[in-house]
């Protein structure tokens, strides 16, 4: 006898819920033959592997079993006092430990604040394009995403003031504002100065929560660092996101909350619902690390490292692509931005460079419109220089045979 569905018994919010496309993508091309352009995650050979099992091996013998017993729900004191003070240094002066939490990654971060921010029916605004983590929380809680354009400056705030204007006299409630502002996920641009500055304005003019994921900040290849939204902000409107995924490992999952007292409050007992607390092993770890000034030994190390790779990723491009498509270069993350020209159709290109063993991320999947049909997403994070030299020649080849023929006949 067939078994009966249980579908009818979903709450809502698993309803609205929707799958990573990345996740996807990357099971479709983990055999080993593929060159991958797709992962955004960092690269496994640059691990501090040999210090983080030292670091192990000294703290077992110090510290036993209670390495693995229950800690706090806000996360080991000393480790949030060690991210408060890196903190301080980066500008954020007022960062005390009882304002921060530790989490299992940004992602979880970003899951508590939508937790405590959002309820069924609001809407958050969001970058056009934008990674989907955030939207994905919100849309979990019930919650509705709407789109402003992403240009060379970072999310257009013009644009948002209309949108927000716009649904507010629609009767829509306006809850708040998810953004990347340092080397976004997905086209690696950076938030101005100066709409950092009105994004705050607009923030209080609207009564919004700002959602300020930051995972890539500390990647900076050139270029001046720009005060994080948070450090601009003195009403407490901004929740910021921290992760150690891309500076430390991301298989320990550690990140962390900054946000108003009252705020880090309502999450921490909103992840004692979830989790108890994060995982204690990796805080010991990750705070030894930074104690011994291997973190930011760390973070100089991958900063070179991901250069380079960007710089031959644009090398590479720059030779084979043609001049119909146009990218970005970023100044610091792990990606880089492919407009096609307008009529191509990047999961058409995506379906033809996996037949040639190539794979890459196609941009619809960022726009919480449905619209970005003509862009994809490569990261040169993971990938060799063997691999991307390989993978951006089939693209290059692939793009120039599918070009529409208006095109074809301009390059001529």
């Amino acid at each position: 006898m067939a078994k009966k569905s249980l579908s009818h018994l979903y709450s809502c919010e698993s309803l609205s819920a929707q799958p990573s496309a990345i996740r996807d993508i990357c099971a479709l091309v983990s055999q080993p033959e593929i060159r991958s352009l797709a992962g955004g995650w960092p690269d496994a050979a640059e691990f501090p592997l040999e210090e983080i099992g030292r670091i192990f091996e000294a703290l077992m013998a110090e510290h036993g079993g209670q390495m693995f017993q229950y800690g706090s729900t806000e996360g080991l004191r000393d480790l949030r006092l060690e991210l408060a003070r890196r903190m301080r240094n980066e500008g954020l002066l007022k960062a005390k430990a009882d304002d921060l939490l530790i989490t299992h990654g940004s992602a979880q971060g970003m899951q508590l604040a939508a937790q405590v921010f959002v309820d069924r029916g609001d809407v958050v605004m969001a970058g056009l394009p934008t990674y989907f983590g955030g939207p994905g929380a919100v849309r979990a809680r019930g919650g509705k995403v709407v789109g402003v354009p992403v240009d060379r400056q970072g999310l257009d705030t013009t644009a948002l003031k209309q949108e927000v204007k716009r649904l507010k006299t629609a009767g829509e409630r306006v809850k708040g504002v998810y953004v990347i502002p340092n080397f976004q996920n997905p086209t690696g641009v950076t938030l101005s100065l100066k709409r950092r500055r009105r994004l705050i304005q607009l923030a209080d003019e609207f009564d919004l929560i700002i959602f300020e994921d930051d995972p890539y900040g500390e990647l900076r290849f050139e270029g001046r660092h720009l005060p994080s939204l948070k450090s601009l902000d003195d009403k407490g409107r901004v929740v910021h996101l921290r992760s150690l995924s891309k500076t430390f490992v991301p298989g320990m999952r550690l990140g962390w909350v900054y946000a108003a007292k009252g705020a880090v409050r309502k999450m921490v007992v909103a992840k004692q619902f979830a989790d108890a607390a994060t995982n204690t092993p990796s805080q010991y770890i990750l705070l030894e690390f930074i104690r011994q000034g291997l973190l930011d030994r760390q973070i100089k190390r991958n900063i070179s490292y991901y250069r380079t790779k960007r710089d031959f990723m644009l090398e590479q491009m720059k030779r084979h692509f043609p001049a119909a498509a146009t990218w970005n270069k970023p100044q610091g993350g792990f990606f880089i931005f492919v407009y096609l020209p307008t009529g191509m159709d990047a999961a058409d290109l995506f379906r033809r460079a996996v037949e040639r063993k190539v794979a890459f991320v196609t941009g619809q999947s960022f726009f919480v419109d449905g619209g970005g049909r003509h862009t994809f997403r490569l990261s040169y994070a993971q990938a060799d220089n063997k691999d991307i030299q390989f993978a951006v020649r089939v693209l290059g080849k692939l793009i120039k045979q599918n070009l529409p023929r208006r095109n074809i006949e301009k390059a001529a």
